[in-house]
This record gives C-alpha cells, structure tokens and sequence, in this order.
C-alpha cells in the first residue's frame, strides 16, 4: 500500500483533499482572485459557490482557492456547518486554522488577532457574530460538502435564524472586514442556500464545476507519468489512451494514475 506522506495527498482518502498535479480552472481562479482584491479594498466580503457532480475536483479547487487566499495575506479556516450558529465550534476553528502550503501539506497555526477577538467577545455576548467581526485581517471560510446545510436538522430548530443572519451578513458584507465564505458542494447546495436566505450570488461567484479542459486534462497525467511513475521519453501514446477512458474527469483521472 503505499504512503499516502509519500505521495504527497494530505487525507486519508486518496482521491480527497488537494490534487498532488493541478492544472486547468484557470478562469475561475481569476475570478476569485478578483473577489479577494476588491473584498479587501472594500472592507466587504460575499459567498463564492462551486457547485458540482462528485468527482469533479471540488475540494481540490478549494485548496487551491485557500493558497491563493493565503499568498495575498487572508486567514484561511475550514469551517463545519456548526461553526454558523455555534460560537464555541467557530472558536475552535479558528484557533486551529489551516495553512495550506504552495507545496507539500498543511499546517496548523493559530490566527494572529484571534485574542483581539477573544477580548472583544467577552465584553460582549460571545456570538459566531462578534467572532467573525473580530480582530482585523482579511478572513476566507471554507465549507466543503455544503449541501448538507439543506438537510432536514442539520441545525438545531432554535438557531436556524442565527444561520440565516450569520449567512447573510457574510453574503452581502456587513461584517466590518473583508470576510469571504467559500463553499463547494453537490448539485443541490444552491437550493440550500436559498433556503437559509441566500437566493442570489454575485457574478462569477457561483460556478458549476465540469470536467477538465483538454489541456489540463493531460498536463495532470503528464505530470502523474513522470513524476510519479518516472516515465521517460514520449508519453503521448500513453496519455492518448488514458484520456480516451477519463474524459477529463478528474476522479477518473486519480483512479487510472
């Protein structure tokens, strides 16, 4: 079996987490790089959707989102549905954020401010609010497998109003600092948005993820054939086949490496 360190994958699952050889989305990367220049000159901050079948690279693209993020100076926290209504969850989050490197894994490194926010907090009811108010630098969430926020008691019945509000205060940026929700889900997670209150996205904030471009398609498993498989000379033939098989898929793609 072989070492998941080793190759490089940062979950347990192998075909999880962030994509060992990414290539392609190159125009919704722009986009989202876009969204983080102007949220930081505004002082502001929305809900970015990536929404798509399973096995289209949703989490990968996140990571990757998270990187680009983390270069232009944003604190980057992976967020579970609770964090939106549980102060104490979001707390905890944050203290433990995630830093994605450009290469290799990730690390765990506390938030620099988070005392700020802590501080503020106790002189005040301590609210997922009054958190992510909290301290001054730019803030991305990440929510992965978002659509369970439309599951039937995913949140207790007392605190679906907390959601709504926590959501919408993200969505239409009043929270005092650039704070940005980044959310990758199935095809239903729109709809769970809307449920919670949030109906419409901003241009080129929501994205329904396909498959890969041709080009990406076979620099990924160019990449998988010589670095990993220490291939040499033409891989043109091998690649050919492949791609007849994947379709640009990258679950597939993962599965045939």
């Amino acid at each position: 079996m072989r070492n998941p360190k080793k190759s490089g994958v940062v979950t347990a699952a192998f075909d999880r987490g962030r994509a060992k050889y990414f290539h392609g989305r190159k125009q919704i990367l722009r986009d989202f790089i876009e969204l983080l220049d102007r949220a930081k000159e505004a002082d502001s901050g929305t809900t970015f959707l990536i929404q798509g079948a399973p096995g289209a690279g949703k989490t990968a693209l996140l990571y990757k989102c998270e990187q680009l993020a983390e270069k232009r100076k944003w604190l980057t926290v992976k967020i579970y549905s609770a964090a939106l209504w549980d102060p104490n969850e979001l707390l905890q989050s944050l203290k433990s954020r995630r830093t994605v490197g450009v290469e290799g894994g990730a690390t765990r490194v506390g938030v620099p401010g988070i005392v700020e926010a802590e501080i503020k907090a106790e002189r005040s009811p301590q609210t997922v609010m009054n958190l992510l108010r909290g301290g001054e630098p730019p803030l991305l969430l990440t929510l992965d497998e978002a659509q369970i926020l439309g599951m039937k008691d995913e949140f207790p019945a007392d605190q679906i109003n907390t959601v709504r509000h926590v959501l919408k205060s993200i969505h239409n940026g009043d929270l005092g600092r650039p704070v940005i929700l980044i959310a990758a889900g199935l095809g239903p997670t729109t709809k769970a948005f809307g449920t919670l209150g949030i109906s419409r996205f901003a241009k080129r904030c929501r994205v329904e993820l396909g498959a890969l471009g041709k080009e990406a398609e076979r620099a990924v498993l160019h990449d998988w054939l010589t670095k990993d498989g220490n291939a040499t000379g033409n891989t043109t033939a091998w690649i050919d086949a492949i791609a007849q098989e994947t379709h640009g898929w990258p679950q597939h793609i993962l599965s045939y490496v």
